[in-house]
């Protein structure tokens, strides 16, 4: 009889435990098994998913803000006068860019001009087929007999030209070990045209042989005879999350055609549309982009076979438009300090759950945006089929993030 009683005594006390235990279930949470959940419940949706994650600065990256530079070498209205660019577009310019061959070098009164308006040289230097140094050297040449000053230099950009993959890296990285040896204050960007996103991973000299990453947009209204349309930020959302962790990065070149001699009609309000596009939206959506170089020339003016006007200053509308992208950007005018280690926000394309109206983070996507966030302290789901989600508001606890539908 005793023992019946002891028994029973027991069973009272262990279920007087476990309704406590699940009175306070809500506070130990992150200890339990998840709770099961129907999958019709979570409404998966994409979402722009941004994570403050510390990155080993490059040299001259600023932390916060743009370079923005222009080519106008061969624009007419101005006839190179990049301070007469700064004054009809309202943009303070970091870069004076040149592009450089064996008949159009760079001469010390170049440099000069650019240390006397506080202006820092960007140098474009195109690799021939014939992987020939030989302009390297003139170029190194000419930058020795100038006075110091820090220069940007785009080497041997990744453009529509076919190149052997083995040599044009063995050549790139070359080229890349003799400026460093002769020049001091540079800083070397690998960049490749839009064209080539598809395969710039064959051609990528290595993570020790670029100082930036460079993307040149082309925007024509036709190419090879057929009206061209741009695809959008496809493209360089793809080559943007390739170099996010890794590189400063800059979009190298920005050309948008607002008339062709194909057809002989103008683009004004399209041109407009897209500059409004780079300047404000992607440079709001991608936050390592250190800088934006726009090519301001008329291709007629450069060859008898150019068709395709990307000026800016002949037309007061694209004038207008680009005072008011400029004024809200925040634009150094020069070089910042160089800088070791800073915090700077990853962008992650990644598809969400919506659950009883709070967001869920499916656990595929936690190693890569959230490694160091402690699983087990967060509130999570788990689906019929076996997944599970974890709770976006408990994450925010362990880290700086946000996000954008």
């Amino acid at each position: 009889m005793k023992f019946t009683t002891l028994k029973q005594w027991m069973l009272v006390c262990s279920l007087v435990v476990i309704v406590a235990l699940i009175g306070c279930s809500k506070e130990i949470f992150f200890e339990d098994e998840a709770v099961v959940i129907d999958e019709v419940n979570a409404k998966e949706f994409p979402i722009e998913l941004y994570v403050l994650e510390e990155v080993n600065f490059g040299k001259y990256e600023p932390e916060q803000g743009i370079y923005t530079g222009a080519y106008v070498q061969k624009d007419k209205y101005i006839h190179g006068d990049l301070l007469a660019y700064e004054e009809l577009t309202g943009q303070t310019q970091t870069f004076k860019v040149f592009t450089y061959n064996s008949e159009e070098g760079i001469s010390k009164q170049d440099i000069l001009k650019c240390i006397a308006q506080k202006k820092t040289p960007y140098i474009k230097l195109v690799l021939k087929e014939d992987y020939d140094l030989t302009p390297l050297y003139q170029l190194i040449f000419d930058l020795k007999l100038s006075y110091h000053t820090p220069i940007f230099i785009e080497l041997y950009p990744l453009t529509e030209k076919e190149y052997k993959v083995s040599q044009y890296k063995e050549t790139y990285q070359r080229a890349y070990e003799i400026l460093h040896k002769y020049l001091s204050d540079i800083v070397v960007v690998w960049s490749t045209d839009e064209a080539r996103i598809c395969d710039m991973a064959l051609y990528y000299p290595g993570n020790g042989y670029v100082d930036w990453a460079g993307l040149n947009v082309y925007i024509p209204r036709y190419k090879n005879g057929v009206r061209y349309v741009y695809e959008g930020t496809t493209q360089l959302d793809y080559w943007y999350k390739s170099f996010q962790n890794k590189k400063p990065m800059l979009i190298s070149a920005l050309a948008i055609s607002h008339f062709s001699k194909v057809d002989h009609a103008y683009a004004i309000y399209e041109t407009q549309n897209k500059l409004m596009m780079f300047y404000n939206d992607v440079l709001m959506q991608y936050p390592r982009l250190r800088g934006i170089i726009y090519m301001d020339v008329d291709m007629a003016q450069i060859s008898s076979i150019g068709k395709e006007d990307y000026s800016l200053l002949g037309e007061d509308g694209l004038c207008e438009t680009m005072k008011s992208l400029s004024m809200p950007l925040k634009i150094h005018g020069t070089l910042e300090n160089e800088m070791r280690k800073s915090s700077c926000y990853m962008k992650y394309s990644i598809k969400a759950s919506m659950i009883e109206e709070q967001l869920y983070i499916p656990q595929e996507y936690m190693a890569l945006c959230f490694k160091d966030v402690p699983l087990r302290k967060l509130r999570h789901f788990e689906d019929l089929g076996g997944a599970i989600y974890y709770a976006y508001d408990d994450i925010k606890e362990y880290c700086t993030t946000y996000y954008k539908a």
